[in-house]
């Protein structure tokens, strides 16, 4: 093999080595039983109107049709239009609870 050759080869298992140590360390930093970004967290709905009710949450009815939104409402919820007429105004930390 030339040198060339070489070069790419240690090129590439570095960068794999890159990523396998990227993954362990997101792993070592997700902390025992917190949920991953395939499973959201769940809260009861007494958890969830007590939060809209202060304030503290936006509660979104995820259904994206007015129709529905208005057969699902939940005290204090907003659509989902609304929603997403207020994304650019929310905070980055913001807590958002879909039902």
């Amino acid at each position: 093999m030339h040198a060339k050759g070489k070069c790419t080869v240690v090129f590439a298992l570095a960068l794999l080595a890159g990523f396998l140590l990227m993954g362990a360390c997101a792993a070592a930093q997700q902390p025992e039983g917190e949920n991953t970004l395939s499973e959201p967290p769940r809260i009861s709905p007494a958890e969830a109107y007590q939060k809209a009710k202060a304030g503290t949450a936006v509660l979104v009815c995820a259904y994206p049709d007015d129709e529905t939104f208005r057969k699902m409402q939940l005290e204090g919820a907003i659509s989902y239009k609304e929603f997403e007429s207020r994304l650019p105004g929310l905070k980055k930390d913001q807590e958002i609870i879909f039902y």
